[in-house]
């Protein structure tokens, strides 16, 4: 899937959890040599991204409990998993997913059920990206903690999406290399499995 054949950095992509995701964010994934799950960061409800929720091809949620508004994807759970894996097949009957389904559990945090359903999905796709949690690398906020696990992780180049231009330029980044990986929004993964 690379097209860098003559690269031989060691290239980071960093992203906050997406259940069941579009298919850029499996993309990103695949472009980089370690992926990192942003799970330390904050959950914004507020926020343009889907986290707890895609289309597919029809908007979907998967409710959170109650949560602070300063929670981290780490410290939030499903408010009712099994009903909402009942209420997703009534909905899109013709998408065969109950092997990803099956591993979402109600006792497990946000960050981990994303781990799991995006690793699975990664095994059916062949990439074999080794995944990390942000969490488990220490490191400062904002573009310092980017610089800090990409080079904690032996990373020389950060990979983002390309909405990320709007955040992010080479000066920001020093001796890290800084690419974008052009995307685009879409349906979940699922409806293309």
């Amino acid at each position: 899937m690379r097209s860098y054949l003559c690269y031989s950095g060691v290239r980071i992509a960093i992203h906050q959890p997406q259940l069941f995701s579009y298919k850029g964010y499996f993309d990103l994934i695949a472009s980089a040599d370690k992926f990192v799950f942003l799970d330390d960061a904050k959950f914004s409800k507020s926020s343009k991204y889907w986290f707890n929720r895609n289309k597919f091809p029809e908007p979907f949620t998967f409710r959170l409990e109650k949560h602070s508004d300063y929670a981290k994807f780490n410290e939030l759970y499903f408010f009712n998993i099994e009903e909402d894996k009942l209420n997703f097949k009534r909905k899109f009957p013709n998408l065969k997913v109950d092997k990803y389904l099956n591993l979402l559990e109600q006792s497990y945090n946000f960050s981990y059920n994303v781990f799991l359903t995006t690793k699975a999905i990664c095994d059916d796709l062949q990439i074999k990206t080794p995944m990390y949690f942000s969490s488990e690398i220490p490191h400062r906020k904002f573009v310092g903690g980017i610089l800090d696990i990409v080079k904690k992780l032996g990373g020389d180049t950060y990979i983002n999406v390309s909405g990320g231009r709007k955040l992010y330029n080479q000066d920001m980044f020093g001796d890290i290399k800084l690419e974008f990986l052009d995307t685009h929004e879409g349906p979940s993964i699922l409806c293309l499995i």
